[in-house]
């Protein structure tokens, strides 16, 4: 229904910019991996919070930055679950990554950087986040 509401919106407005929306999902939902053509990297990542760094060893394949970190013993902000999307971003500061999915970042937003940890794997064999900036 929200994609319906927003593409019906899109023909009555200007600026695509001026329509705004969150989607949510539980984590027993399933969300199809997004292909890519990227071959498989050994990232180690640094996530930087209040000041602090956590080191992980990730594959780009594999978990997201936000769940590698909690199994990593890191404790990140999300509140996915309690429907408040985009507690979880971070600023790239180094190296690369990509999200499966994105429907709370504004696009200025990516372009400077800022990612969603939850949905968010390395492409560069050094990925520094920090969720200071």
């Amino acid at each position: 229904m929200t994609h319906s509401v927003r593409d019906k919106f899109t023909s009555y407005v200007k600026d695509p910019k001026s329509i705004h929306f969150e989607l949510f999902t539980t984590s027993n939902s399933i969300v199809p991996k997004k292909e890519t053509n990227e071959p498989k990297i050994a990232a180690n990542v640094t996530v930087i919070m209040d000041g602090d760094s956590l080191e992980l060893a990730m594959e780009s394949d594999g978990d997201t930055i936000l769940d590698a970190a909690y199994k990593a013993g890191g404790d990140l902000p999300f509140a996915c679950k309690g429907g408040v999307c985009c507690t979880c971003k971070a600023k790239i500061l180094e190296g690369t990554a990509r999200m499966d999915v994105n429907y709370a970042l504004e696009p200025d937003e990516v372009a400077a950087g800022y990612i969603l940890t939850c949905q968010a794997h390395p492409t560069s064999e050094k990925l520094t986040v920090s969720f200071d900036d």
